[in-house]
């Protein structure tokens, strides 16, 4: 079965309809083994897409390990920042999941990875079949941490309901009291006031988005964002927050990257903020940062639904991109509401705060990233 499902996924690198190809299996295949492989022809797709794993090919796959563990180049990052600061002795992974983590863990660590879903368990034996030095164990990682020098956990959701520790399995809280030096990884959304005093925390970005928040005991209280792009990893600290300035049309203004906002790192520095309680930036023109998508102000006006259409009427953008911060409006209702465009080019208008009034940006999106 695994050789054959090697073949489909190099005779298939992309996706395909899937219907047809089921036909074909179920002439040689039972129905069970054809849907399996099914399945994990579309999960590898997928695996492709997120940048799941460093060589997707050979793997196993579980739907929601796939959909929520690590992407590659976090875990590759994590790893190595773990050998850094465990350098040697025993890693005991809780919660290993299909290997996300485990696989760039192995290449660095002495590693007992511990996985308690039964299928899950089964994906992350054959995903770590190259690297047999890797100790797998079923059940629960709190079990397993006889010799550990350190520990590395990614809690998973017991529901779909907030984020509170009760929800999480293991608890982080119920980790930290084990007194070992430890790597956690956390949603970004977390309570910082919750966290062990002193810990490091690193908020980390990937394919535009806020992936993960990394905390790491023990620590000095210092927080970074980190933000994957082109292959390499950029870093930025936590900064004091820039004063609040007046923006004016033919200045540029600057969203940054959601890790940036998360560790407060206030890029592209030399910005100030256009509002006390937001974090988008105004600047000259002319500066530029890898940490921010950029817009030139062609004209500041109301906010109300009659004078966003005459704006809309004014400058004719096609398309049209509506983007908001500290603002309750859906854009795509809003969208529904305006002229459509016909030839002004792209454009977008900005829905925010401006030193306390909602106000609209006209702005055009600028290339600089």
């Amino acid at each position: 079965m695994h050789s054959t499902l090697l073949q489909l996924r190099q005779q298939f690198p992309a996706p395909i309809d899937l219907a047809k190809l089921g036909q074909q299996l179920r002439k040689e295949h039972s129905s069970q083994e054809a849907i399996w492989l099914l399945q994990q022809l579309d999960m590898y797709w997928d695996a492709l897409r997120l940048q799941a794993f460093r060589d997707p090919l050979p793997l196993w796959y579980e739907a929601q390990a796939l959909q929520m563990g690590s992407r590659w180049p976090l875990a590759e990052r994590r790893a190595q920042k773990m050998q850094q600061r465990f350098p040697t002795g025993l890693l005991v992974e809780i919660g290993a999941g299909i290997g996300g983590d485990s696989l760039e863990l192995a290449r660095l660590h002495q590693l007992r990875s511990c996985e308690k879903d039964d299928l899950r368990l089964q994906c992350l034996t054959h995903n770590l079949q190259s690297f047999p030095q890797v100790d797998v164990r079923e059940g629960d990682g709190l079990t397993h941490l006889g010799g550990a020098a350190s520990l590395y956990a990614d809690p998973a959701r017991r529901n779909a309901h907030g984020r509170q520790w009760h929800n999480l399995d293991p608890d982080p809280s119920q980790l930290w009291k084990l007194g070992l030096p430890s790597c956690l990884k956390l949603s970004p959304g977390l309570d910082e006031s919750t966290l062990p005093p002193d810990c490091d925390i690193d908020y980390v970005s990937h394919q535009g988005v806020c992936k993960e928040a990394v905390v790491w005991l023990p620590g000095s209280g210092q927080v970074s964002a980190w933000l994957y792009q082109d292959g390499h990893w950029l870093t930025s600290p936590r900064r004091q927050p820039p004063p609040v300035g007046r923006l004016e049309p033919s200045m540029w203004i600057h969203e940054p990257d959601p890790a940036a906002i998360r560790a407060q790192a206030w890029e592209p520095q030399g910005g100030w903020r256009v509002d006390e309680s937001l974090a988008l930036l105004a600047s000259p023109p002319g500066l530029t940062s890898d940490w921010a998508q950029s817009f030139e102000v062609l004209e500041i006006g109301d906010s109300d639904l009659k004078s966003l259409v005459k704006l809309q009427v004014k400058y004719d953008f096609q398309p049209l991109e509506i983007k908001k911060r500290g603002f309750d409006v859906e854009p795509e209702v809003l969208r529904k509401k305006l002229p459509k465009g016909k030839s002004g080019g792209p454009g977008v208008i900005w829905l925010t705060r401006l030193e306390g009034r909602h106000r609209a940006l006209i702005c055009r999106r600028l290339d600089h990233r």
